[in-house]
């Protein structure tokens, strides 16, 4: 969620079931305004430096080429092979298209875009939390 008090999640589905005790929030530290593909790259390489964590089977981005070419940077930087695929969507926020790996994008597009829509609440309620938090400070 861009903006002020900028904020990034992550979500878990396993047999597509969301798994909520997985759940990770990430407050965005290095940037000030509302540039998408920092923030990703600056949650994936925070979320990566936890090696204590699992390691996804598929990561799924809201975005096109650009959030999919962030991801990709970091998993050679990191030295992991995952897939990737990104959620597009249209001027209603609905999802209007799969990007990246097609294989994974047709076998598991219920689970895609259930995670896709249950992270776009849980980073919508956690931005609102933080802006009602620095609100009354």
């Amino acid at each position: 969620m861009g903006g002020k008090n900028m904020v990034g999640v992550m979500v878990v589905v396993e047999d597509g079931e969301v798994e909520k005790s997985e759940y990770k929030k990430f407050k965005i530290r290095t940037q000030d305004n509302a540039n998408d593909t920092g923030a990703l790259k600056e949650v994936l390489e925070r979320r990566f430096a936890h090696t204590e964590w699992t390691y996804p089977d598929l990561i799924v981005v809201d975005g096109s080429v650009a959030q999919i070419n962030v991801v990709k940077k970091i998993l050679a930087n990191s030295k992991l092979n995952i897939p990737i695929v990104s959620v597009v969507k249209d001027e209603h926020h609905k999802a209007r298209a799969i990007m990246g790996d097609k294989a994974f994008g047709l076998k598991y597009k219920k689970e895609i875009l259930l995670a896709n829509s249950e992270a776009h609440r849980f980073a919508i309620a956690y931005h609102k939390n933080m802006r009602n938090r620095n609100f009354l400070k």
